[in-house]
């Protein structure tokens, strides 16, 4: 980090004083002349038939402009523009129609003058129903007689020979002959695993605020990770022509996945398009529970094969992902039980089964936390079974640079044994100390980063300073990493660049804020914008310095001629000079669409206490280690390794969404769905590992994933440690613990699981 001058330092955001001092503007924020309010009818419950919807009392409160039902909406066509009759035609679906299939789902939207009003009209929207059977059990919605999400999806015939129901969809995949594998294996371990929703508890909830002008242009206000695709989502929704819809997006307050979707801005533009007046709606957080997209929950069988010296020959695994009412779900994650050892033997089947519950959205390493919470777990059992240390057996089946793990390419530029080291080594893994019923426990856990397009501008002003333009939405800090970058390239002060967000009308197009992605893609396409319009710089210069390019120096603010010349310009008297030649001012572009990462490993250490008469867990010390490639701002990477370990940690011991066949959500506010507080969690100790990527921007590897991934399994594998119960379903509240130890001390193995 020696070489650079402004990358690898730990620099203030951009962006912290007007968050701090409460001027930053988020999507609720937003008001306009006008302004209509949008409120939903949702079902009360889980599952039912629609019998009847009667909305005549509710249009006649004073105040109420407008009720769009599943009816409505094709019955107001003979009525409406041509714009709109089209908009409605594709929006066929945003409703339930003939039933419902979970609590919260949109049977209505109300537009009124007054959010009091518009709430007085869904209390006066009559909807009558007929109660049907529920299943929100993946393990009970497969089976024969269970209720049907769906009555057009026919049961399917497994590999196995079995017949499963509701299922959307399915994945197979087999890499070596694994029945052959576990013929040779000395040991065999099966085990179950049952990880529940999360929902991700982002402190700002959806909001949005439509306007549609009198020739069908739309423009929507809104907080979300990516506004370009919130344009296409509108777009394609709606039937509306991309050109026509311009999306501003607003101060985020929180995603971790879940703001990429449409649960509120369709509803906006077809109130807006058919009251001509501006509509906002803003979520409250009882409707963010039942209708939110929550990660998936996952049931898993695992086997795993090896020999009596640890080498790890075979794993098989069969996986049920709970996808509710859609077909969206992480079934590809169920690859990652091969992890980061060299498993030449995988076979996994994974199935996504509808259930009465919303359909699930991305959270922070979709999936991931899942599946490594039953690979890591049973990883540890294995380092017990042959009687080795738990981070030794790790360190022994570890890829290294040139492996190829099964079903992948061969991996470069990795350091997975290296970040695994450096944690012990943090915590003195060797010589650790055990008290009684206190214990340590350890994982790892994995997650490439991909790529998107993205472009950007970087243009230099005749005082010096210099804008980075895009269309990126910050979450993480990323507008900072951005001014980095550009400063670093241009040898200038930081506080000398600036970062504006463009809206989709205007910026270039870019990537989604989400999957590790943003420093990685983004950050390319601002160096390489930087890099033109240092090209542009130095061309200047040299002109006027009567110099080559090549025998230039920009630092400092300044360009110099190298060994020492006397004249030197300011970039200011650069850019100022620009202003009056051929190519005008200096404006450089950068632009990427995908280039191969580098698979990040973090490392996790857990230390816990556990109350042997209540089965409470008390987190002592959380120590984490994370290959970033390279740092640009190292105190950002720390907080991403931190919130990512806070998340895992509530995961894995406290947060549950809570489903009844019958009734629906059963924890769907703040008061009963538990998160932690800061008396909940230790000081977290972090150790940056950097070794560079090939092809990321100064060597960054994605960050923002990673760290959530081996929590649930380190504080698992460490309560184990501590008390010697394994409970195999997620969280590990302290009725489990304590169900565990009652049954161990009847004479049970202090296993548990579905």
């Amino acid at each position: 980090m020696s070489d650079y001058t402004v990358v690898g330092k730990s620099l203030p955001r951009v962006d912290g004083i007007e968050k701090a001092t409460g001027t930053a503007r988020y999507g609720a924020d937003i008001s306009l002349p006008g302004m209509l309010w949008g409120r939903f009818v949702r079902s009360p419950h889980p599952h039912a038939r629609i019998k009847r919807i009667d909305t005549r009392k509710a249009e006649k409160i004073p105040g109420v402009r407008a009720i769009l039902t599943h009816k409505s909406l094709s019955a107001d066509q003979a009525l409406s523009s041509e714009d709109t009759v089209h908009a409605m035609k594709s929006s066929q679906g945003l409703f339930a129609s003939d039933k419902v299939r979970y609590q919260g789902e949109k049977i209505a939207v109300v537009a009124a003058t007054d959010p009091d009003i518009a709430d007085d009209a869904v209390e006066a929207i009559q909807v009558e129903y007929e109660i049907l059977p529920g299943v929100n059990d993946v393990l009970e919605a497969i089976k024969e007689g269970a209720p049907h999400i769906f009555e057009d999806k026919p049961p399917i015939t497994a590999p196995d020979g079995r017949t499963l129901h509701n299922i959307c969809n399915e994945s197979h995949n087999a890499f070596g002959d694994v029945d052959q594998a576990f013929r040779e294996a000395d040991i065999i371990l099966e085990d179950t695993y049952n990880i529940p929703r999360v929902h991700q508890t982002y402190m700002e909830p959806h909001a949005v605020v439509a306007d549609v002008d009198g020739q069908g242009n739309v423009t929507v206000w809104t907080c979300t990770q990516g506004i370009f695709a919130i344009r296409s989502g509108v777009a394609s929704s709606l039937g509306i022509p991309i050109s026509k819809v311009n999306v501003i997006g607003m101060t985020i307050g929180g995603g971790f996945g879940a703001k990429f979707g449409m649960l509120v801005h369709p509803y906006a533009v077809l109130l807006s398009q058919k009251t001509r007046r501006p509509v906002k709606i803003v979520m409250d957080r009882h409707e963010e529970f039942v209708d939110g997209r929550p990660a998936p929950g996952c049931w898993i069988w695992l086997k795993t094969g090896a020999k009596k010296d640890g080498t790890i020959l075979a794993r098989q695994a069969i996986s049920y992902w709970n996808t509710g009412t859609t077909s969206g779900a992480s079934l590809g994650q169920t690859s990652r039980i091969r992890g980061v050892y060299k498993i030449p033997n995988i076979k996994y089947d994974a199935y996504g089964v509808y259930t009465n519950e919303p359909g699930p959205a991305a959270y922070r390493a979709p999936g991931a936390p899942q599946v490594t919470f039953a690979s890591e777990a049973q990883i540890d059992r294995l380092a017990e079974a042959v009687g080795m240390d738990p981070v030794e057996l790790r360190l022994k089946n570890m890829a290294e640079d040139g492996d190829a793990v099964a079903g992948g390419r061969p991996l470069s530029h990795v350091a997975f044994k290296e970040t695994l080291t450096a944690v012990a080594d943090k915590v003195g893994w060797k010589n650790r100390k055990k008290g009684k019923n206190r214990g340590w426990g350890v994982a790892v856990g994995e997650w490439t980063n991909g790529a998107g397009p993205a472009g950007a501008y970087v243009s230099i002003h005749e005082d010096g300073s210099v804008k980075v333009f895009s269309g990126l939405m910050d979450i993480t800090g990323t507008d900072t990493a951005m001014a980095q970058i550009t400063a670093e390239v241009l040898g200038m002060p930081f506080d000398k660049v600036g970062v504006i967000r463009g809206d989709t009308n205007s910026a270039p197009y870019t990537t989604g804020s989400g999957g590790s992605v943003v420093t990685f893609s983004v950050g390319n396409a601002v160096k390489r914008a930087a890099e033109d319009a240092r090209h542009r710089v130095l061309e200047i210069a040299a002109h006027q310095l009567e110099a080559r390019p090549e025998d230039l120096l920009l630092a400092d603010g300044k360009v110099s001629v190298k060994g020492g010349g006397k004249d030197s310009l300011t970039l200011a008297e650069v850019a100022q000079a620009s202003l009056s030649t051929t190519g005008g001012p200096i404006v450089g572009k950068g632009a990427f669409a995908r280039e191969p990462s580098h698979t990040v490993i973090s490392a996790q250490i857990a230390e816990v206490e556990v109350d042997p008469g209540t089965g409470a867990v008390k987190l002592l010390r959380l120590v984490g280690a994370l290959d970033c490639g390279t740092a640009i701002n190292p105190v950002q990477v720390t907080g991403q390794m931190e919130g990512g370990a806070v998340q895992g940690a509530s995961w894995g011991l406290m947060e549950e969404s809570k489903y009844s066949p019958q009734r629906g959500n059963l924890n769907p506010h703040l008061l009963d769905y538990q998160i932690p507080t800061a008396l909940d969690i230790p000081t977290l100790e972090s150790v940056l590992v950097e070794k560079p990527s090939a092809h990321g921007p100064f060597g960054v590897k994605g960050v923002g994933e990673p760290p959530i991934t081996p929590t649930l399994a380190a504080i698992a594998n460490a309560v184990y440690d501590a008390v010697g119960v394994r409970v195999n379903d997620m969280p590990l509240t302290p009725e489990r613990v304590l169900l565990a130890l009652k049954a161990k001390r009847n004479g049970g193995n202090g296993h548990t699981g579905k």
